[in-house]
């Protein structure tokens, strides 16, 4: 083909060199981020405890949850002082969405109540972000023990976004220990897709912005109580309501979506059919 014929973009393609192609695309790893609320305010000797403690509360989550592979092969494991990250295959994205974060409530109320008799002075009450994306691990022989890359800085980010923060804020430090923020791209390669089951989960858009990061999360609270009983998990119960209901619709055609009130422990969104009673566990 003439030169003058060819194209704008096929003129410059030719001139790219060797050294100018891309790298390889880094492979998609899901990324667990932990933190715990109000860690700064703690004595250096409450902080030294608590740290320490976070990955053995993390691991019994995994344990019970039967997610107990994933936590002994995490990818670059890191803590981070007052929380804790982990790496894995995102093969288990829809059982770690279906399973561990509930398991990690229950840790978490469980080791309360022992720090309650032990009477030490300590809250250990978690917010959690779970993203997917391409990361750059850690080279062999390198002393860096953390991944890079845009998907972890957003995994990190949303554990400081304000709707997820005031899920702690609003709800009963006695019963309330983890708020959850899954990532747009988890929710619909995980949920939207139906490869979780969360018949009785309350699942609910958030918009956020956290310096360089803007985007939608989808909140989840394994045991909301407090204000998040009385009006859900954004300020206006309503507008929240039918915001999730929408959203939730649109990425699941042809299914349903169930706002149920009038509970004993609030309001339960169900996705998709009906299936046994939504007492409270």
């Amino acid at each position: 083909m003439p030169d003058s014929r060819r194209s704008r973009y096929d003129q410059e393609a030719m001139i790219v060199s060797a050294d100018d192609v891309l790298a390889e695309l880094p492979p998609y790893r899901a990324l667990l981020v932990v933190d715990t609320k109000g860690f700064g305010s703690n004595t250096d000797t409450t902080q030294a405890v608590v740290s320490a403690a976070i990955p053995d509360v993390l691991s019994q989550a995994f344990e019970r949850a039967g997610l107990r592979e994933v936590w002994d092969e995490a990818l670059f494991p890191h803590g981070t002082g007052d929380g804790f990250g982990i790496g894995f295959d995102p093969r288990f994205l829809p059982a770690v969405v279906t399973r561990l974060f509930d398991e990690l409530q229950k840790v978490l109320s469980e080791r309360d109540a022992r720090l309650r008799v032990a009477g030490r002075a300590v809250r250990m009450r978690m917010r959690a972000s779970l993203n997917v994306g391409p990361i750059l691990e850690p080279a062999a022989g390198t002393t860096s023990a953390v991944a890079i890359g845009s998907a972890v800085i957003t995994t990190h980010r949303l554990l400081d976004a304000t709707p997820v923060r005031d899920l702690l804020d609003r709800s009963d430090p006695d019963e309330t220990f983890l708020a959850v923020a899954l990532s747009q791209r988890v929710f619909e390669d995980v949920l939207a897709s139906q490869y979780a089951r969360l018949p009785t989960t309350r699942v609910v858009p958030a918009d956020v912005h956290v310096k360089e990061y803007r985007g939608t999360v989808y909140l989840y609270v394994p045991n909301p109580s407090g204000d998040l009983l009385r009006r859900g998990t954004g300020g206006d119960y309503e507008k929240e309501l039918t915001a999730a209901k929408d959203t939730i619709e649109r990425s699941l055609p042809g299914t349903t979506m169930n706002v149920i009130s009038g509970m004993q422990n609030g309001t339960a969104i169900q996705i998709g059919q009906m299936h046994g009673d939504l007492r409270h566990r």
